[in-house]
Formats: structure tokens, C-alpha cells, sequence
């Protein structure tokens, strides 16, 4: 029997038509302009008049954001509000497909109806996919000019609910469990910053979740609340750093320019992203912030290579099952770290902090033998990633030396760490390190960062990125309870921007009363089930997907761990399957000619019926792994079985409190 698979060719091409050209005339009043979805469901609509220009958005017809005012304020050219302007509007479109090898898809639809409202000398260009809309500013000013304030403000229906994510300082790691409530819960006033992405459900109308793309030498955008205004969020940017010092570590600024940016006149900024959706699940499989991002600016990107990596921080490289093994940072560990890799047909290992004294990249502990690891893992068919701290990157001649010295030995890339910023120099490091790497056939990760903005397309080098909530909180104390339920909410709000360095895989499963843990006597663990685990294999997106416990944990769960090294990390499809924000998420991936699918739910048992509308006709057999009956009470116990599903044929999956549910599709013969 052949199971038939959805297929289709791909055009690698974007076409971009001019399609009608019309002008305000000099006596016309307000003016309405508007871009609308190829399929008609998403519209965005910008007014200009005599007042400060407002965009809306609607779905279907219903009003998923107020008319709100925006605007862009220089010094040298003054405020972009489109008062008293009598702007030409271009309507055009988009279409055409791109291959994207190292994504969550095999390709991306760029189709998209384009409104270019042109002032002059600056523009705001409308974009309406059926994803989601978006808008930016343009500008075609000579020289150099200075961005005193970006007004990018969102005006929501009475009623909406946001599920939020809420920072107290721009000096931040953006990992900050989310919260659900309406837009008036969120504390008001400075310095609580609204971090992107977040997610609003408006009763009646829909789900959007607000994001950023092509964020490049600009500052990252974020939010606050004014007291006083229930229903509305204002921009808040940080301004460019004029005083700051620099440990081995980071950067901690100390002082700010009163402005956001100083940048080239003849530009285009970020696109301000909105992902819609009728349900949450349908903002899953978004492909907006890649496809609104700048190209690839790297010619050939064929040797950039996704997988899984061996970690060794998370658990404080304890592997105790080697006899006469000397655990610790040093090479016989590492060594071990590799065999594991190697046995399981996993990429990468991380030599995370520590390979390095005092952080200086430019002296290796001599104990553990850097070139000796790269040339016991190149023998054994593993690559090696090296971890560094940002300030030890900042100096360009400094990083070009690292790269350049690790990179002869052998090295495959770096994970670089401690970012903690979104201004605008920190955003051009980003760029212009990606560029470094890439000119060197080096990956990157960028933890201790804020989410993805797109920089993955242009450079497709540049493979996860951090700013989550994860599994590295409280391992040491055995885990944070919030967490397993901040899961949830990661797949409808921070996951929607793109790849997360999450780091799941603890093999040491702690139920919500479980007994009290012992810090430096137990090894490292999480709470929720194994299978929760497990299924954040197939749910969390990373292009290089860390395993972050201890290979002694890993060998005492060979099922699990056969099961794990076997999910991929890039993807040809990815459906949101059901879901509800803070209470449970289902989702399913396909590589090849297997699904992967995996659910998880908060600290709420529960039975749901999962579709399986993602499968094509046939019948599939499936392996999958579900919390046990005592799961609630000891959240290590699991059943494994085999059985087989027809395509469409709903599955009834029980999730014990904070459990999960993992499974593989693959054709039944």
C-alpha cells in the first residue's frame, strides 16, 4: 500500500506586479486606503486626513484592532503622521513560492495583495496575506537621518483578551512566563515592557498575535500600558546606549541617547506583523515573519546543517554511569558526550561555559583540549558548536580571530550568549555577526536574546534563538512549576515569531506534589510528565534542538531516547491540530513521509479528541507514547504501544496534569 502525500512544485520565485496608481486629489477630505488577503478574509486599512494618519484590522469583515494613529518622528525631516498630505497610492501583488530547507516548511507561499501609500520622501506599505497583514514604513531621505520616536500603538475591542509576556527593564533575557487576562491587567506605566510576541483573542471576531520582521539596525519594538487607558498599548523602544560597561559576560548600559536610531535616509523599517487566525491553532502554521523578511544574502547555504545536540549545562555535566570517569568540563567528559552523540546519530555537542578561562575565548583550558574534542567528534562523525559570552564577541577584530582560529580547527559554529538588549547596536552585532559567520561556513545560535525577527531567512546560518521561558529555569532545584503550563502558551505566542533554543528532553519528571528535592544531591529535573516531554519534541520548533539532560539519564530510558534522537528538526509541513490558549496545544509536523505529532496540557488532566485531517488517505501506524494511569502521582511512568489509525479518524488521547502525549505516523504496508 502506497499512502498518498501532499505534494506540489515550487516555484522558487517572488513576482511582485504594479497593478493601479491613484493620488488624493489636492480639495479630497480623509482618504481611505486598503490592502486585502488573496483568499479576502484579512484586511488593513490605513486613513489619512486632516488628523494623524490610524491603521485597523479586520477579519472577515469584524474589527480585530480600532483605528489607531501611527507615525515616525525624525529630527531632521520632523514627524511621518501624514497630516495635511495628499499621499499616491500603488496597488500591486505578490506571488511565488520559496524553498526553505531549514524551517518548519519545504517551502513558504509568498502570495500577498500590497498597498504602497506614498508620501514623498516616506511611504507606508500595507501587506495582506491569508496568514496575517502587515505594515512599515518606507523612507528616500539623503544622508543620515535620526528616529526620535516610532508611535506604533494598537487600540483593542472592548472585551479582548491578551496573553502577554511582561518585562521589568530593557537590560533583559525576554524570558518571562506569560499571563492571560484583558489588556487592563497588564501593569501599567514604566518600566513594564510588553515583550513581543503576544497574542489577543477578540470575542466574536478572531486571534491575532503581534509580532516584528525584518528587524535590522533598529530597535526591537515592545509595549507598555498607560494607566488610564483599559483597552490600548503605546511603543516603547529602547534608545541607543551612550554609556555602558563591559564585564567578561555583557553589556550593561547605563545611559541612553534620547533617540531610537541614527540610520540611513533611503530605507525600509521593520515590518509591524500581525498573524490572524480564527482559533489559535491557525496561527501555527504562520509563515509571515520568514516571508516578510529580507533574502538570503547568502549564496549557498547547502552547508548549513540542522539536528539535534548533547548538552551539557543543564544537568552540570554529571554523567556517572562510565567507570572511572572524572566528571567535569574537561576532555575524557567530553569525550563521553561524543560517544553518546555518535551512538544515537545526534549532530552536534555544545561545549558550553567553562572550555574557556575567565570567558576568554582567546585562551582554552589546556584540561579540556578544545582541539582535541572537534578532532575525536570529527572522527566519531559529530560537529562541534563552542558557547561564547557576547562581550567577548563584541570587538569585531577580536570575533574575526575566534572565528577564524576555532573555525580551522574544525569547529562548526558558535552559541552565542548574554545579548540581554534589543537597541539598535545590539541588532546591527546580530546582522553583522551572522555575516561573519556565514562568509566562514560557521552556524550560529543567539541565546540570551529576544525572539526571531526574520534574520533566519537572510541569513540562513543563524539557527535558534532563545528569548523563551524554558527548561533551564529552577532545573537545579528540580524545576518550576510554571513552566509546564507557560508551555502552553508558547505555542501560540513566542513560538509564532519563530525557532526556540528551549532545550527540552529532562529524563527526570517531578508531578506537581512531588517530594521536595535535594539542590547538589539530585540530578537536575523538571516538573510535569515524561511524556510532556517527550512531546515537545515534535511541538517546539528549533533547527538545532538541544537534548539538555545527562547521557547516564539518557541510557536509563532507552524507549524514550530511540524515540526523541528519531525526530527531525526541519520539516516539509506544520499544522496546528486543536488547542486553547492556557489550557492545552496539539500539533503535528511532517518530514518526508512521517508525522510527528505531539500534545501537552497545563496542570489540568484532561481527555481530548485529536483530528487527524493532516494525514492523506491510507491507513498509518503509529507509535505513541501517553501518560500512565498513575502519571499524576509518579510523572516518570508512561505507556508505550503500537496501533494503527485511519486518515481522518479521530484519536482520544487522555493527559494526566501536566502530561503530554507523543506520536509518529508512518505509512501501514
Amino acid at each position: 500500500m502506497v499512502c498518498p502525500m501532499k505534494t506540489g512544485a515550487i516555484a522558487v520565485c517572488c513576482v511582485i506586479a504594479v497593478l493601479q496608481s491613484f493620488a488624493q486629489g489636492p480639495k479630497a477630505g480623509p482618504s481611505l486606503f486598503s490592502a486585502v488577503s488573496p483568499d479576502g478574509r484579512n484586511e488593513l486599512r490605513l486613513e489619512v486626513g486632516s488628523g494623524e494618519m490610524a491603521y485597523s484590522i479586520l477579519r472577515k469583515g469584524k474589527t480585530l484592532v480600532e483605528p489607531t494613529e501611527i507615525s515616525l518622528v525624525t529630527r531632521e525631516h520632523g514627524p511621518m503622521d501624514g497630516r495635511g498630505a495628499r499621499p499616491r497610492a500603488t496597488i500591486g501583488y505578490v506571488e511565488g513560492e520559496v524553498a526553505t530547507p531549514i524551517y518548519k516548511k519545504a517551502s513558504v507561499d509568498l502570495s500577498a495583495n500590497v498597498t504602497r501609500v506614498d508620501f514623498g520622501k516616506w511611504a507606508v506599505v500595507l501587506h495582506a496575506r491569508n496568514d496575517g497583514v502587515a505594515w512599515r514604513f518606507e523612507t528616500k531621505y539623503k544622508g543620515e537621518i535620526t528616529i526620535f520616536a516610532e508611535n506604533t500603538r494598537i487600540a483593542f475591542p472592548k472585551g479582548t483578551e491578551l496573553c502577554r509576556s511582561v518585562v521589568g527593564h530593557f537590560q533583559t533575557g525576554f524570558e518571562q512566563p506569560a499571563e492571560i487576562g484583558p489588556v487592563a491587567s497588564v501593569p501599567p506605566g514604566h518600566p513594564q515592557i510588553v515583550i513581543l510576541p503576544f497574542t489577543a483573542t477578540v470575542p466574536g471576531a478572531g486571534v491575532f498575535s503581534m509580532t516584528e520582521s525584518n528587524l535590522l539596525d533598529y530597535p526591537g519594538l515592545n509595549f507598555y500600558r498607560r494607566d488610564g487607558e483599559p483597552d490600548f498599548l503605546r511603543s516603547w523602544q529602547a534608545g541607543v546606549p551612550s554609556k555602558f560597561d563591559v564585564s567578561r559576560r555583557m553589556t550593561n548600559v547605563q545611559k541612553r541617547h534620547h533617540y531610537l536610531a541614527k540610520t540611513k535616509g533611503t530605507r525600509v523599517f521593520p515590518w509591524r506583523v500581525f498573524v490572524i487566525g480564527d482559533s489559535p491553532s491557525d496561527l501555527v502554521s504562520s509563515d509571515a515573519v520568514y516571508a516578510l523578511a529580507e533574502p538570503s544574502r547568502v549564496a549557498d547555504a547547502s552547508w548549513v546543517k540542522p539536528g539535534q545536540v548533547a548538552w551539557d549545562w543543564w544537568h552540570g555535566f554529571k554523567i556517572t554511569d562510565v567507570p572511572g570517569l572524572k566528571t567535569g568540563c574537561n576532555f575524557e567528559t567530553y569525550r563521553e558526550y561524543v560517544n553518546f552523540a555518535a551512538a544515537n546519530g545526534i549532530a552536534y555537542i555544545i561545549m558550553d561555559e567553562g572550555w574557556a578561562e575567565t570567558l576568554d575565548l582567546d585562551k582554552p583550558r589546556a584540561d579540556v583540549n578544545v582541539p582535541g574534542v572537534i578532532a575525536y567528534a570529527k572522527e566519531k562523525g559529530v560537529d562541534v558548536i563552542l558557547w561564547a559570552a557576547w562581550a567577548q564577541l563584541m570587538d569585531r577584530e577580536k570575533r574575526l580571530r575566534v572565528f577564524d582560529r576555532y573555525g580551522a580547527m574544525g569547529a562548526k559554529g558558535f552559541k552565542i550568549d548574554f545579548m540581554n538588549r534589543d537597541d539598535q547596536l545590539l541588532e546591527r552585532f546580530l546582522e553583522e555577526t551572522a555575516a561573519d559567520a556565514a562568509e566562514r561556513k560557521l552556524v550560529i545560535m543567539y541565546h540570551g536574546i529576544h525572539k526571531p525577527t526574520g534574520l533566519c531567512r537572510t541569513y540562513p546560518n543563524v539557527l535558534n534563538y532563545e528569548g523563551v521561558y524554558g527548561l533551564e529555569q529552577g532545573h537545579s532545584i528540580g524545576g518550576r512549576k510554571v513552566v509546564v503550563s507557560n508551555d502552553v502558551n508558547l505555542v501560540y505566542t513566542r513560538m509564532i515569531a519563530g525557532a526556540m533554543d528551549y532545550t527540552p528532553g529532562a529524563m527526570r519528571n517531578r508531578a506537581f506534589n512531588a517530594p521536595a528535592f535535594v539542590k547538589g544531591r539530585d540530578p537536575s529535573a523538571c516538573y510535569g510528565t515524561r511524556c510532556h516531554q517527550l512531546a515537545l519534541f515534535p511541538i517546539f520548533e528549533a533547527p538545532v534542538q538541544m537534548l539538555c539532560d545527562s547521557p547516564t539519564q539518557y541510557r536509563t530510558a532507552p524507549e524514550c531516547t530511540a524515540f526523541i534522537t528519531k525526530v527531525p528538526t526541519v520539516w516539509d509541513e506544520t499544522v496546528g491540530v486543536a488547542g486553547e490558549i492556557g489550557k492545552y496545544a496539539a500539533v503535528a509536523r511532517r518530514k518526508g513521509a512521517t508525522w510527528w505529532l505531539g500534545a501537552i496540557t497545563n496542570w489540568d488532566a484532561r481527555e481530548i479528541v485529536l483530528p487527524t485531517g493532516f494525514l492523506v488517505d491510507g491507513e498509518w501506524q503509529v507509535e505513541a507514547f501517553e501518560d500512565a494511569p498513575d502519571a499524576d502521582v509518579n510523572a516518570e511512568h508512561y505507556v508505550r504501544r503500537t496501533f494503527t489509525v485511519k486518515a481522518g479518524e479521530p484519536l482520544k488521547v487522555k493527559l494526566a496534569p501536566g502530561g503530554g502525549f507523543a506520536a509518529s505516523f508512518t505509512c501501514a504496508k
